[in-house]
């Protein structure tokens, strides 16, 4: 938990270079609008706010549980919960300057991580999860936080992250044991499982090494991003051998074995945003384009099983 609350003051650092002047990217929200959002938010977490809760506790579950396995989970014009009905304005502001919003938010993200080291198990209501500790609050203030950071360029949003959890989504909630293949030879279970491996082949954890020269290398990546299924029309002569037998005994854990490299991937890359690791056809690939071919890879997978994306 400690480095996790040294990432959350990391994040909350960057918001220091602030400047009033600074657009956001989306929303209605100014600078100081959104230092004092993010500081009210801390405040009412550590305090231990009972609010309001807008879905069935059911719905609530899978919402939490979607939300807890994302590593982007803020859509660009998502609302607080509760106020999707209301008209979009910026809230009034409650301090007389940028530089006093941000002391206090500073104030308020020191009396949290004091909160959460006396008490982790301290709850807070969240409009759509219900009941959350401390300790479960702590990812979500650094979701939010990227969220506002990336909305005024402090961050860097890739798009292509959302889009590769959206496709998890997907093989994890529409794929089952039984689901048929419109082709190859891998079954749904192998498939899943052949999934979790291209993470780790991305970073290096599984050697893949490319025997090509480098400019075959260059043009296979070329026409890769122009095709829509470039496992069938660039890259149908690759020879990835007979489908291995799962190493789980069943698709459930398998399908838990995906997200957790999917999850060692995210903080791999986090981590090392410059490395390259090679692809058997398109050779050494940056982490970009590595994220580029798991797009089109998950696409490419579902579609042999049926499953619109």
């Amino acid at each position: 938990m400690k480095a996790t609350a040294e990432k959350l003051q990391n994040r909350i650092s960057l918001f220091e270079s602030l400047a009033e002047e600074t657009q956001g990217q989306w929303g209605v929200m100014s600078p100081q609008n959104v230092i004092e959002h993010l500081g009210g938010v801390f405040y009412a977490t550590a305090k231990g706010f009972t609010g309001k809760m807008y879905l069935e506790p059911d719905v609530a579950a899978k919402a939490k549980a979607r939300f807890f396995s994302s590593y982007y989970p803020f859509p660009k014009g998502v609302r607080m919960p509760g106020t999707q009905d209301e008209p979009v304005a910026a809230p009034h502001l409650k301090y007389t300057s940028l530089a006093e919003a941000k002391s206090k938010l500073n104030n308020a993200v020191l009396y949290y991580l004091d909160q959460l080291k006396e008490n982790p198990s301290k709850t807070s209501t969240h409009g759509y999860f219900g009941d959350l500790t401390l300790e479960e609050w702590l990812p979500f203030h650094i979701k939010h936080v990227e969220h506002h950071a990336m909305q005024f360029g402090l961050l860097p949003r890739d798009e292509k992250i959302p889009l590769i959890e959206k496709l998890l989504y997907k093989v994890s909630t529409k794929i089952e044991a039984d689901t048929p293949a419109a082709w190859g030879k891998m079954n749904a279970h192998q498939m899943v499982e052949h999934l979790g491996a291209t993470f780790l082949v991305s970073m290096g954890k599984i050697n893949r090494a490319y025997e090509g020269t480098e400019e075959d290398a260059k043009q296979k990546w070329e026409a890769f991003q122009k095709s829509d299924d470039p496992w069938n029309e660039v890259l149908a002569g690759i020879n990835i051998g007979e489908p291995r037998t799962p190493r789980k005994e069943t698709i459930e854990e398998s399908k838990k074995m995906l997200q957790q490299a999917y999850q060692k991937y995210l903080r791999y890359t986090e981590e090392n945003g410059s490395a390259t690791h090679a692809h058997l056809a398109m050779g050494d690939l940056t982490v970009d384009q590595w994220r580029q071919v798991h797009v089109k890879h998950m696409q490419h997978h579902l579609r042999q099983f049926g499953i619109a994306f």
